[in-house]
């Protein structure tokens, strides 16, 4: 497959409006696509129009199971105007595609789809299975891979290789390093600050072997209205999220746990809702937050000590809060297994980087949460073609890189399956 191939395949990927639903456009082509080279592949459904699709191939050997995995499905574009070019309507320019889910991780989707096809192809796996998945509602909630889990499509992995962004522009390298979104240790933070204005490639490209686990939840207070000029015949919502709000942070604020690999617990409130119009009470208000847990302070934790808060709250006279929860776990995987020593290996062999895929912890989550729930042995690389981009306007991915990324993944099936 030459490189305009592989580049047309991005495009229509990016081109689908898979925001977090109608990922089945993404799943059927990719069907058709590997059907096309003779590749058998399943659906596995969770609604309408939304499924997961797993493609395998046995060598017939005994031998290991690796996995590649990706998802299909973006978050919001955002405000349109906001981007130079229609988000949905995949643009090449100086050897960029942008365009939504361009770097989050229809690139690394597609590379590892590619790949997954040319080692079939090629008959380079020599031993074990290799197995792709492709995922939906990643995004929100990693509703795909827990039905994978929950099915048994992953009880036998031995490794998964998951395609989420994992690099770095050499001009955001230094604010990433200073950003706590990841844990450096201080040699290899001074490593990438002296890198960062070099000219050896754009990115620097990253192995995460471990990410922290989150928790998203709603608090929701329950108030009674009456108009604004008799507040004392109702119950404002808004002031009793606000008492719950102040608690809840100060909370957060005295948990002194930390990880080596992961750093601390991060704490974002992200939306406050409550109110209809200027001259009632509210009879509703709600908070939204988003936590990224690690064990030494894990997600059952917290989730008891936000119960206790709202319980004592409740006991006061008016008070009716209620919170809903979604919980992953954090995922860690020793750094010297033999699917990062592979990993970096073949990063060295077709990146071109300034360091060779350094491994580090970071802040964010991917469908390995769901993944090693039902399966602790597994090691996990994330390693990905896309950038710190995503989730942004103008979000792009670097072509040379999403193709150089792609003989990556074929030379670690290849060697982890040999």
């Amino acid at each position: 497959m030459n490189k305009e191939e592989k580049i047309q395949i991005l495009k229509d990927l990016v081109a689908f409006r898979t925001v977090n639903g109608n990922e089945h456009l993404v799943t059927a082509y990719i069907h058709d696509l590997l059907a096309a080279h003779h590749i058998d592949s399943k659906f596995v459904q969770y609604s309408d129009n939304r499924d997961n699709l797993v493609a395998e191939f046995d060598s017939g050997h005994p031998g290991p199971v690796l996995g590649f995995s990706g998802h299909a499905d973006v978050v919001h574009e955002g405000v349109v105007s906001t981007w130079t070019t229609p988000p949905f309507a995949p643009d090449v320019r100086d050897n960029r595609l942008y365009g939504r889910g361009a770097a989050d991780m229809k690139g690394g989707l597609a590379g590892l789809t590619i790949a997954f096809m040319n080692l079939v192809e090629s008959q380079a796996i020599k031993s074990g299975k290799l197995r792709l998945y492709v995922t939906m509602g990643e995004e929100v909630g990693e509703l795909g891979s827990k039905l994978l889990a929950d099915k048994g499509y992953v009880d036998d992995l031995d490794a998964v290789v998951i395609g989420e962004p994992s690099g770095v522009s050499k001009q955001r390298l230094d604010a990433y390093v200073d950003s706590g979104g990841a844990k450096f240790t201080p040699e290899l933070a001074a490593q990438l600050h002296a890198i960062s204005h070099d000219q050896k490639a754009p990115e620097q490209h990253f192995i995460f072997f471990a990410h922290k686990g989150w928790l998203t939840y709603k608090v929701t207070a329950h108030g009674k209205a009456a108009h604004s000029s008799m507040p004392k015949m109702g119950v404002n919502a808004i002031d009793m999220l606000v008492n719950y709000y102040l608690k809840e942070k100060q909370f957060y604020q005295s948990i002194q746990a930390s990880n080596p690999i992961l750093g601390e617990t991060i704490y974002a409130p992200t939306i406050i809702s409550g109110g209809k119009q200027i001259n009632s009470i509210p009879d509703k208000a709600s908070l939204q937050v988003k936590v990224r847990t690690i064990p030494e302070f894990d997600n059952q934790t917290i989730i008891n000590k936000l119960h206790q808060i709202i319980e004592e709250l409740n006991r006061q006279t008016g008070y009716h809060l209620t919170i809903d929860i979604t919980s992953k776990r954090p995922v860690i995987n020793h750094p010297g297994s033999k699917i990062i020593d592979i990993a970096q290996q073949a990063g060295a062999h077709h990146l071109h980087e300034s360091l060779d895929l350094p491994t580090i912890g970071v802040s964010l989550g991917t469908d390995a949460s769901e993944y090693t729930r039902v399966n602790e042995k597994m090691d996990v690389v994330v390693l990905g073609p896309g950038n710190t981009t995503s989730h942004q306007p103008n979000e792009y991915i670097d072509l040379d890189t999403y193709d150089n990324m792609i003989e990556t993944y074929q030379e670690i099936g290849a060697q982890y399956l040999k």
